[in-house]
């Protein structure tokens, strides 16, 4: 049974769901929010293994099957659902099982079935390797990020981040579990993502796939070889990266509005 899912709701309007990514939490939207909520419900939550929800992270079906229940427990029957990195791929699940409440569908720097996943990924997905490799680099990423003058940094390259919050994601990569979740949803990306690939098809949602051209963690080519192939609208961002939500987040939220 997967966990229920803690999240934010705020505003009045259209639903909008933001999904957040690996490792993260739904305070990785701030920025989005804040540019969205005047005009619509913003439904954002920390999905299993993250933030307020915690406990054990799950695959991407699972996920999938979480947010369709925090959907059903809001009453929303017509959403756009958005997704980060991998929380695109999750998106991608839950229009394949609930499609019929999406009305549309943004996946932005997205995993998609059909990624190459490289040596870094396959290492961090490899038994006992992948779990002591995580471990070790959000203990050391945890202690770089706890440095005020790293976090002022982070601030100015990542204004769609709540400040306030840096403090919190450094104690919990230096002491918690996360290494954990992002272990666990690493095994995933191998297990399930290709599995997504066959019910493509069944996507009836207009779809609007969102890049940065400069990112480095998932592949813009293959973000946009994925767009071509399923019909989706593809917008790119100059100069942007991986971290496009907090990068830019009135690009995103603007981008949003408009799928």
């Amino acid at each position: 049974m997967t966990t229920p899912l803690a999240a934010t709701v705020e505003g009045s309007g259209p639903d909008i769901l933001l999904i957040h990514g690996q490792p993260g939490s739904g305070a990785d939207w701030a920025g989005v929010r804040r540019e969205l909520r005047e005009r619509y419900r913003v439904i954002v939550p920390d999905r299993p293994g993250y933030g307020e929800t915690g406990g054990g992270a799950v695959g991407i079906a699972d996920n999938a099957t979480a947010l369709a229940a925090l959907l059903d427990e809001l009453g929303s029957t017509e959403v756009i659902a958005t997704g980060h990195s991998f929380g695109a791929g999750i998106a991608l699940a839950l229009a394949q099982r609930d499609g019929q409440r999406l009305s549309k569908l943004v996946l932005v720097c997205p995993v998609t079935p059909g990624d190459r996943l490289g040596v870094v990924d396959r290492v961090l997905a490899t038994p006992r390797i992948g779990a002591v490799t995580a471990r070790a680099g959000f203990a050391a990423a945890g202690w770089v990020l706890g440095a005020r003058r790293v976090q002022g940094r982070v601030t100015r390259l990542l204004p769609g981040l709540d400040p306030a919050h840096l403090p919190e994601v450094a104690r919990s990569w230096r002491n918690g579990s996360l290494w954990r979740s992002f272990y666990r949803e690493q095994r995933a990306l191998f297990d399930e993502l290709p599995r997504l690939r066959d019910g493509l098809p069944q996507i009836a949602v207009p779809t609007t796939v969102v890049i940065g051209t400069h990112d480095r963690v998932t592949n813009p080519d293959a973000a946009r070889t994925f767009a071509s192939a399923v019909g989706a609208r593809l917008v790119e961002v100059p100069h942007a990266g991986h971290m496009l939500p907090m990068q830019e987040p009135a690009e995103v939220a603007k981008t949003i509005a408009a799928a």
